[in-house]
Order: C-alpha cells, then sequence, then structure tokens
C-alpha cells in the first residue's frame, strides 16, 4: 500500500503540474471528494479538475517546491510550496499540506491544507 500511494503522490504532482487535467482525474474515484481548509468546501471531481485546469492555466512557471512525502496506513500526507506568478504578477509561495486516503488504487478523499494569505493573489 505505502509504495502504491506514494506513486499516486508523485503521479498527483507531475499531472498537475503539467497540466494534465484528465491525467489528475485517472487518479481519484468517481465520487472522490477534496475539501479545502481556506473555505471549509468539500468540491467533488468534477469542481476539482476545474480548479486544476484554471491553475494550470493561470499561474506562470507553476512548480512545488520543498516537496516531502510520508506514506500513511490509509494513505499518503504530502506537503509543498505552491510557487509561481499570480494573474496579477504577484509571485506566489503558497505553503500546503495534502492528506489523502487511498483505496483500490485511486484517492478517495483528499484533505487540502492551503495558506490563505498566501493563496489571496488567486482569489482577488
Amino acid at each position: 500500500m505505502e509504495k502504491e500511494a506514494l506513486e499516486i503522490a508523485r503521479q498527483l504532482t507531475e499531472r498537475t503540474l503539467a497540466g494534465d487535467v484528465d491525467g489528475v482525474g485517472e487518479l481519484y474515484h468517481d465520487d472522490a471528494v477534496v475539501w479545502r481548509n481556506f473555505d471549509q468546501r468539500e468540491l467533488v471531481k468534477k469542481q476539482v479538475l476545474k480548479v486544476i485546469g484554471l491553475l494550470a492555466k493561470s499561474v506562470e512557471g507553476l512548480s512545488y517546491t520543498e516537496l516531502k512525502l510520508t506514506p500513511t496506513p490509509t494513505g499518503f500526507v504530502q506537503q509543498h510550496v505552491m510557487r509561481g506568478r499570480a494573474p496579477n504578477g504577484v509571485e506566489l509561495e503558497v505553503p500546503a499540506c495534502l492528506v489523502a486516503r487511498v483505496e483500490a488504487g485511486r484517492i478517495r478523499r483528499l484533505d487540502e491544507y492551503l495558506d490563505s494569505a498566501a493563496l489571496a493573489p488567486l482569489m482577488g
């Protein structure tokens, strides 16, 4: 399970940064849920993929630095700093933590913790 979960985490990062929305979609169960701390919302798969597509198109030089992956009994935890340039020209430096539950080789649930103040240039 640990190797499988870490490979899913690596693929999630790779596909997200490449803007491969369909590829990201393959990593999630159809009924997967993603919860976000900054707005307390749960998004369904279709909504998550839309957000990833917008992120890939709107953030120039999107990258993750300080990447740390840790397997858990039910999936993985990923910590990173999202970097890039927002559409308004502001440099982004957004600390993030993802807590994922993996079932049958795909993500069932992902809880996403982002620094909302650092995310502000993308929200306005």
